[in-house]
């Protein structure tokens, strides 16, 4: 495969004050999740599990892919728009091979076959149209957006942010690199959807963990905000006018 993995990007500060005064909202949803984030230039889940799939060995057949885990009693499926790619500039924690979205407008799902409460990831090269959905069989359970990932660890305007840059390379200045946890308190979930909803960028990440918790997995939270009306109105405006992160990235098999 000939990868031609190409990028343009502008730094976040030019969304301006709308998108980030939406930064940290979330939808109305009854069983939100807890999500934290690690210490920068942490790749892999710390004190929690050590079943997480790296990526490193894996091999799609028919355009899945199923793991464990690294031997976990879960096993997962992927299937959708996905590729596994060599380490760059944008992916590849600890300078390894990462999945990510494949084509534009894409996604792929992750189905398990056994309810778990917890997942993580090394969400890395932040990208304006990069989400995640959780479900519990049919019924969504939260949303992880890049307004979230802002609010988080913060944009990458300046030159101080800890969480900007490859951490393994010291490229992609402009974007957010960080381990996340997401964990549920009350309920479960048993499939996520990695999104990316606009036509340019695409959605890395790497080291997948999933875990049944009893205790939280620690770490830098987020609060949940559900937003007002006006407030979903400026987040949309913010949305229509994405101009100032252009990304585009080229895969061609």
């Amino acid at each position: 495969m000939t990868l031609f993995h190409c990028k343009k990007i502008m730094h976040l500060a030019a969304f301006g004050g709308v998108f980030l005064l939406a930064a940290g909202a979330q939808s109305a949803l009854a069983d939100p999740l807890t999500i934290t984030t690690l210490a920068p230039g942490v790749q892999v889940p710390t004190g929690i599990t050590t079943y997480y799939e790296s990526f490193d060995t894996a091999v799609p057949s028919g355009g899945t892919l199923t793991t464990n885990f690294n031997g976990s009693p879960v096993t997962g499926t992927y299937t959708g728009s996905f590729a596994i790619l060599p380490a760059d500039a944008y992916g590849g924690a600890n300078g390894t091979k990462f999945i990510s979205t494949s084509g534009t407008s894409s996604s792929y799902t992750l189905t398990l076959d056994k309810p778990v409460n917890y997942f993580g990831l090394w969400f890395s090269a932040l990208d304006a149209g990069n989400s995640i959905n959780f479900y519990n069989g049919k019924d969504l359970v939260d949303t992880f957006s890049a307004s979230n990932f802002i609010g988080m660890v913060g944009s990458c305007s300046g030159k101080t942010n800890a969480y900007c840059s490859n951490p393994n390379n010291g490229l992609d200045a402009a974007e957010q690199f960080a381990f996340l946890n997401d964990y549920d308190t009350t309920e479960t979930f048993n499939k996520i959807v990695f999104d990316q909803d606009t036509s340019s960028g695409q959605f890395e990440s790497d080291n997948q963990t999933v875990a049944s918790l009893s205790l939280a997995p620690g770490g830098i939270p987020i609060s949940g905000v559900t937003p007002e009306p006006a407030t979903l109105f400026l987040f949309g405006t913010g949305l229509v006018g994405f101009a100032g992160l252009f990304r585009r990235r080229l895969l061609m098999q």
